[in-house]
């Protein structure tokens, strides 16, 4: 009897009772939880809109070394849309080259070297052929400078799709290697060697024989903290290339710190 009077209470209940229907549709996966789609920041150039590059140019450099050649690279991580732009991070690195025109300077080490010898001092000062060492010298600068910038920024506009001006400005650390390489060899004694015919440290004197044969670097090294302002084009090449010309001042510690470049380069951008 039971299973019986069971099934006739079922029969006798109305349709809503026998069944639950869903008030409404189910939501969509993922909804009402955290958003896992992947954000694309900058959708019109890329997933990330960030840029990679290298570039090389003409630099004129400081001290008064004169002109040179500037090579490095560059990446640009974007950061937030500004008006029809972009702001973006920069880092970049880069390497300044430059030999100068032939000056004069006064060796000092030279001129005791000469009263050591036994000399008067009007014939130390005069040098060869009255002393061993020449102590007036005509000499060439050759400059090696990393100008490093770990932070800047450039907002670039992008309301052309070919041609993308941007400007940039950020901190810089500048290292810079300098030597002096006499014109011509002049010691009456070690003549084209050290300590006064090699290439000297501070325009006075050569390191030693031992250490040039084992290839030891010497110069007089500097590191300075600077700063840079630039400004430039990028011409699109496709969605993912770009040819960049830019010209960047660069301004160090001390007087005539003042590095100019003007270079070309190749960007990928993704």
């Amino acid at each position: 009897m039971k299973p019986c009077l069971l099934l006739s209470l079922c029969l006798l209940l109305p349709p809503a009772a026998r069944a639950q229907a869903p008030a409404s549709a189910p939501p969509p996966p993922g909804a009402g939880g955290p958003n896992t789609s992947v954000q694309e920041l900058l959708p019109e150039i890329g997933k990330i809109g960030a840029e990679v590059g290298l570039f090389g140019g003409l630099s004129r450099n400081p001290f008064e070394i004169g002109d040179g050649a500037d090579f490095g690279g560059f990446i640009a991580l974007p950061l937030v849309r500004v008006g029809n732009g972009k702001l973006s991070y920069e880092i970049q690195v880069a390497l300044a080259m430059a030999t100068s025109e032939p000056f004069t300077v006064t060796d000092s080490v030279a001129f005791v070297a000469n009263l050591a010898a036994g000399v008067s001092p009007a014939d130390a000062l005069a040098g060869p052929p009255r002393a061993p060492f020449p102590v007036v010298r005509t000499v060439r600068t050759r400059s090696r400078l990393l100008h490093l910038s770990p932070f800047g920024l450039r907002y670039t506009y992008m309301g052309s799709e070919r041609l993308r001006p941007y400007l940039g400005a950020g901190g810089d650390i500048l290292v810079t290697i300098t030597s002096q390489d006499p014109v011509a060899d002049e010691s009456l004694i070690f003549t084209g060697t050290a300590p006064f015919d090699a290439p000297l440290i501070g325009g006075l004197i050569a390191q030693a024989p031992e250490l040039a044969a084992r290839g030891t670097p010497s110069g007089q090294g500097d590191i300075a903290i600077g700063g840079h302002a630039m400004a430039g084009v990028e011409i699109r090449l496709s969605k993912t290339a770009s040819f960049n010309l830019e010209y960047r001042f660069t301004i160090g510690e001390g007087k005539n710190a003042t590095l100019h470049t003007a270079t070309a380069g190749l960007g990928l951008h993704f």
